[in-house]
């Protein structure tokens, strides 16, 4: 199967759509069936799961004031844009043009596309399937966010079929800038970026547990920062 999508262009970013969009049917056909209180159980055991993985990418940091920095200035840059709000208006807007009673669309679109795109699996799995022509990884990728969609679109429904279309823009588009991105891209950088990833990927576990209500969206420009911060502190 990974020949197959080795023959397309962002073959593994096709894959994981796929699996989304497949999990997300499911999830909205069964979905009902499974009582709130199991709901909320998975979700417990969704952001558990969820910590452990953030956890496990920050351990691959380079430079932590890199990483430190990156959120710092990433989070007030976001803030400033209002990238939060401007999320959720998205999801709001979608929801009334589909004219849905689905309360939990945005949440369910924004806490998908959130947990679907961050983190070092989208951003190296993408370059991966662009520089080497290799879509393993994403397919990878692509089971574990099928199986997650499952539950996420059983318990807050159709916005989590929609996040789609952002994850299928934001990874193909990472592919075609791998293309002419590797001669700049080094070891630490993957690193740094996986380690900010697996902050934000913390903060999805926080979130869904209800734990804490952090403001992923308006961190994510700290992506851009500790490429950056990784060239100064790297010379």
């Amino acid at each position: 199967m990974i020949e197959i999508f080795r023959t397309i262009p962002a073959g593994g970013t096709v894959f994981n759509s796929i699996a989304v969009f497949l999990g997300s049917i499911i999830g909205l056909l069964v979905g009902k069936f499974i009582p709130e209180r199991m709901q909320q159980t998975i979700f417990n055991c969704l952001g558990l799961f969820t910590l452990y993985v953030g956890i496990n990418m920050t351990l691959n940091t380079k430079h932590s004031i890199a990483v430190l920095l990156s959120l710092v200035l990433g989070t007030i840059t976001g803030d400033l844009l209002g990238l939060e709000t401007k999320l959720n208006n998205l999801g709001d807007t979608i929801k009334a043009k589909l004219h849905t009673s689905n309360s939990s669309f945005t949440e369910g679109f924004v806490t998908a596309t959130l947990l679907f795109c961050v983190g070092s699996m989208a951003i190296i799995g993408a370059f991966n399937d662009g520089l080497r022509h290799d879509p393993e990884l994403l397919m990878t990728k692509g089971i574990m966010d099928g199986i997650a969609s499952i539950l996420f679109a059983g318990s807050l429904g159709l916005g989590v079929l929609f996040s789609v279309v952002p994850m299928f823009i934001y990874q193909g588009t990472l592919t075609l800038i791998a293309i002419w991105a590797e001669p700049f891209i080094t070891a630490d950088m993957f690193a740094n970026i996986s380690g900010l990833g697996g902050l934000m990927i913390m903060g999805i576990g926080l979130n869904l547990m209800k734990i804490t209500k952090l403001k992923l969206g308006d961190m994510l420009p700290g992506l851009i920062y500790v490429i950056f911060f990784t060239m100064l502190f790297s010379v």
